[in-house]
């Protein structure tokens, strides 16, 4: 078992390194935080996450993690973009993107320039 300050410098809250995490970072943490299996099913624990949520997704699915926020793929719309290079005007076509909408726990405990989340306190 891990203690709490070793696990919260695995999960970067020690340090202010732009480094961000990998794979590998949240496979120490499973690890870490259950003793009980090797690395390999620490692995696979992450790998069956990100599968689930991937294939979800290419199916169109949303993704809502409950005090971590939603995944969903959106249609953004055709327009007329501009070439840095040349500054030509073109046409871009309508295509698939992903957007991520962070839940108001995560962004209440993200602190951002020295202050708790974005959000104004209520009166």
């Amino acid at each position: 078992m891990v203690d709490k300050k070793s696990l919260n410098h695995r999960l970067g809250k020690t340090s202010g390194s732009a480094t961000g995490r990998t794979k590998a970072d949240l496979v120490d943490v499973v690890y870490d935080r259950h003793g009980g299996l090797t690395k390999d099913e620490a692995a696979e624990i992450v790998d069956v996450i990100f599968r689930t949520v991937k294939k979800s997704l290419g199916q169109g699915q949303t993704v809502r993690i409950k005090n971590f926020g939603t995944f969903e793929v959106t249609t953004r719309p055709g327009r007329v973009g501009v070439n840095p290079v040349s500054g030509e005007k073109m046409f871009i076509e309508s295509h698939k993107g992903l957007s991520f909408r962070p839940s108001r726990k995560l962004k209440d405990e993200i602190t951002i320039d020295g202050h708790k989340g974005r959000r104004k306190e209520r009166e």
